[in-house]
């Protein structure tokens, strides 16, 4: 399991993404709508949010839970106090 990717792949698709959705080719790559245009690939559109959640869901994380984002936000800055406290 490589949750380092999952979250780049999904921080791309933030990036990438216009009022919620993001532009895909045949072959499943994001594009932006320039590079799509410039290019003349035909693409499809697709919800972002429901590219991410099916990432994180097959890894067995439902971030679409209000709940567990909280816990999650509150678990990484308690480990990043935790950290900076063992440096001092």
């Amino acid at each position: 399991m490589n949750w380092n990717s999952v979250i780049d792949k999904a921080l791309e698709v933030l990036r990438t993404s216009d009022r919620g959705y993001v532009l895909m080719d045949m072959y499943n790559n994001i594009l932006s709508p320039e590079e799509a245009a410039f290019k003349k690939i035909k693409v499809t559109p697709y919800n972002a949010l429901k590219f991410i959640h099916t990432q994180f869901s097959s890894m067995g994380l439902d971030i679409s839970d209000k709940n567990v984002r909280i816990k999650l936000i509150a678990l990484l800055e308690e480990f990043e106090r935790l950290q900076k406290e063992r440096i001092k």
